[in-house]
C-alpha cells in the first residue's frame, strides 16, 4: 500500500509479468471475446458447495460490510488523499487513477454497444486476471447489497453455483459460471467477485483463472489485490444511473 486516506469527520464508507507499464502501453479493444480459453482455468461446481446461500439472509452480510471500515488501506477516493504531494507516476483513465505495477499488464474493454471503455482489465499473468468496473451508486448506503443480490440471482438464472464468505473488502461472492467453449462443449469457470463502495461509487473487482482459485492470496490474487487497493476513484458529479457503468478514458500520450 502506497498511502494512507485523509481522516474525515464524517464517518467512512467502508495495492503480475516483469517491467511497469507506461501510459501508450495501454492497450484498447473491443469487448468481444475478451478471454483466451486458455487463460482460464475450469473449475468443478462441486468446490463450492450447494451455492443455496438464502437471499433473506443478506442482512447477515450486510452486517459483515458495516462492521469496519474495509477501504482503510484502499481503494480511495480521490478527495481522501493528497495528489499534490504525491511523487508516484500514475496513469490517469479519468475517472480512475491507476498506479503502475512491475509486471502488471493492462487494457482498457470498449463496450461495443456504446463505444466506451467501461473495464479496466488486469494481467498479473497469462491466467490470473481481474477485471475493474467504476460503477455509479446513491448516496445512501445499502447499494453493494443491491449489487450483491443482482448478481447472484444472475448466477442462479444461467445455472451457476454461488458461495457467499468474508473477503479482504467484506463480503466476497464465490462463483462457479458456466460457458459454452467454441466447440460447444459447456465447460465452467471459477470467479470472485468484490464490491466495495465509496462516495456515490461502487468498484467491482472479479477475478479470473489462477487468480480466482488463489483463495488465500499467496499468489497473483496478493499482487491484484494491492494494485486494486492503489486504485483511486474521480468519480465527478454529474448524475448517473445507479449501477450504470462510469466510463474511463485513454490516457494522454
Amino acid at each position: 500500500m502506497i498511502f494512507r486516506r485523509r481522516r474525515s469527520d464524517s464517518p467512512s464508507t467502508p495495492t503480475s509479468p516483469s517491467s511497469a507499464v507506461s501510459p501508450d502501453e495501454l492497450e484498447e479493444y473491443e469487448d468481444e471475446d475478451q478471454y483466451d480459453e486458455a487463460d482460464l482455468a475450469e473449475a468443478d461446481a462441486d468446490e463450492l458447495g450447494s451455492g443455496d446461500s438464502p437471499v433473506e439472509y443478506e442482512d447477515e452480510w450486510a452486517e459483515l460490510d458495516a462492521s469496519r471500515d474495509w477501504r482503510e488501506d484502499g481503494p480511495f477516493d480521490v478527495h481522501e488523499i493528497d495528489l499534490e504531494v504525491d511523487e508516484v507516476d500514475r496513469i490517469d483513465l479519468g475517472a480512475l487513477i491507476v498506479t503502475p505495477e512491475p509486471g502488471v499488464g493492462l487494457q482498457l474493454v470498449v463496450d461495443p454497444a456504446t463505444g466506451q471503455a467501461t473495464t479496466l482489465r488486469v494481467v498479473a499473468a497469462a491466467d490470473a486476471v481481474m477485471e475493474v468496473r467504476l460503477l455509479a451508486a446513491p448516496a445512501k448506503s445499502g447499494f453493494v447489497s443491491e449489487l450483491r443480490r443482482r448478481l447472484i440471482e444472475q448466477t442462479k438464472a444461467e445455472k451457476g453455483r454461488h458461495q457467499l464468505l468474508a473477503g479482504p473488502f467484506g463480503t466476497e461472492i464465490r462463483r462457479v459460471v458456466r460457458m459454452a467453449q467454441e466447440d460447444g462443449v459447456e465447460a465452467s469457470r471459477q470467479v470472485r467477485d468484490w464490491l466495495v463502495a465509496g462516495p456515490r461509487w461502487v468498484l467491482q473487482a472479479r477475478l479470473l483463472g489462477r487468480a480466482a482459485a488463489d483463495t488465500k492470496a499467496k499468489g497473483p490474487a496478493a499482487e491484484l489485490e494491492e494494485f486494486f487497493r492503489n486504485l483511486i476513484v474521480r468519480r465527478g458529479e454529474s448524475a448517473q444511473v445507479p449501477g450504470s457503468a462510469i466510463a474511463l478514458t485513454p490516457p494522454e500520450a
